[in-house]
This record gives C-alpha cells, sequence and structure tokens, in this order.
C-alpha cells in the first residue's frame, strides 16, 4: 500500500476541486480529506491551512508538474 501525502493545497472548496477533476483525467486519483465539510457550521480555523489534496507519494512529482502546467499551483 502507497503512503499518502498532502500533494497540493487551496484557498477555495472549487479551486481544489477543479484540481482534482484535473488530475482524475489524467488517471491520478486524489483524496480530499475535508471536501464534506458542512458549510453551514464552518468554523475557518478548521480551514487554516486551505483545502488539502492527498495524493500516493510517488505521484507527487507528476502531480506537482500537471497543476504548474494548468497553473494551479500547488503550494
Amino acid at each position: 500500500m502507497s503512503a499518502l501525502v498532502i500533494v497540493a493545497r487551496f484557498a477555495s472548496r472549487p479551486e481544489a476541486i477543479i484540481a482534482q477533476s484535473l488530475l482524475r483525467s489524467e488517471g491520478i486519483e486524489t483524496l480530499m480529506p475535508d471536501f464534506n465539510v458542512l458549510m453551514a457550521d464552518f468554523d475557518p480555523s478548521m480551514m487554516e491551512h486551505g483545502w488539502r489534496l492527498l495524493g500516493r507519494e510517488e505521484d507527487a512529482a507528476q502531480i506537482e508538474a500537471i497543476l504548474r502546467d494548468a497553473q494551479l499551483d500547488p503550494s
């Protein structure tokens, strides 16, 4: 089993969803652990570090290149 690492962070949920969709279209699966945060009970401190995408450690370099090429900065 591969280790999961944070491969990208985004300031907004829509931006993270677009990046995840782009990666999926390239055959790379990612997880967004914060996806189901209830917006009605949203606490800004929960998102202190942005919306995270997790991916397999061995895919990290490829993910960075794809997001950079799409101008969706993974940092």
